[in-house]
């Protein structure tokens, strides 16, 4: 995780700006919820009773479903949440810069 969510991004910053960002912590701290968020919405599913759930808490998984895949309005509703906190993460510590 320390891979994606900080180091590569502050190599990145690096090259982009010439200097190594001075918000490194602030990425380090938030970016791991974003990739949480991302996987659990990932895993939700919608078994053949419709009945959701995480994926990952099935006793077969990573074994994909007998069945196709469901989407229904209860995957849809639980995964608001966690698009929420993502979004909510990604748009409101992001230092923008706005063009002059």
């Amino acid at each position: 995780m320390l891979f994606a969510s900080s180091w590569f991004y502050d190599g990145y910053l690096l090259l982009r700006d010439g200097a190594y960002t001075p918000r490194w912590l602030g990425n380090l701290m938030l970016s791991p919820t974003v990739y949480v968020c991302a996987g659990l919405l990932t895993n939700l599913e919608l078994d053949a009773e419709r009945k959701l759930a995480f994926a990952f808490t099935r006793s077969d998984w990573p074994r994909p479903l007998p069945t196709k895949r469901q989407v229904g309005w209860p995957l849809v509703l639980a995964s608001l949440p966690l698009v929420a906190i993502a979004a909510y993460f990604l748009v409101g510590f992001i230092g923008w810069r706005v063009p002059r």
